[in-house]
């Protein structure tokens, strides 16, 4: 079989992804959310209990992996307000190398984001469940509202480590497309 010079190319082209920049938007702003309201949590988690007629108080500050998580929150939102804008910029230039900077802030805050929630899980696993080996009791039957708000911390936590892992996938996808394929059609 002859192949036409026409219908075949020696170096298959790369498609623009058809995910929208209306997509990215959203998703960063979902990722601020998150990350700044699982923050606000995790700062504001407090609650003082009288057990057995001592007065006992549980504050995320006396964890160093609450605080982590808690910190951690706050820089992804942080930066997460600043991709936004830089967003608005990359996307009317829609250079590719452009999105490969943007997919390796995504893919870091991701990763420091998600080392934030599973230092926070490990630790509300103890608290909730306590360690027998070590001889650590579980304290979440005594100050439930504050394993409740480190809990909702935690969950809203690891969604914005999915936002952030869907922005670092997109931005991979956009960083590959060759813009000038386009023009040559």
């Amino acid at each position: 079989m002859e192949r036409s010079e026409g219908k075949s190319d020696q170096n298959p082209r790369k498609k623009q992804p058809k995910i929208s920049h209306k997509a990215q938007i959203f998703l960063r702003i979902s990722a601020l959310l998150s990350s700044a309201i699982s923050a606000c949590l995790m700062l504001t988690a407090h609650e003082e209990a009288l057990i057995y007629g001592l007065s006992m108080s549980a504050k995320f500050s006396y964890s160093p992996a609450f605080k982590f998580a808690a910190y951690v929150n706050v820089v992804a939102s942080a930066f997460s307000l600043l991709s936004l804008g830089v967003a608005f910029v990359i996307i009317r230039r829609g250079n590719p190398i452009n999105y490969y900077f943007v997919f390796l802030h995504d893919l870091v805050i991701m990763s420091l984001v998600l080392g934030g929630s599973a230092a926070a899980t490990a630790i509300g696993y103890v608290g909730k469940y306590g360690n027998s080996h070590a001889g650590w009791l579980p304290i979440c039957d005594h100050f439930t509202s504050f394993c409740n708000k480190v809990s909702a911390s935690v969950i809203l936590s690891y969604i914005s480590v999915t936002f952030f892992l869907l922005l670092a996938v997109i931005s991979a996808a956009n960083s590959t497309y060759d813009r000038n394929v386009d023009e040559q059609i």
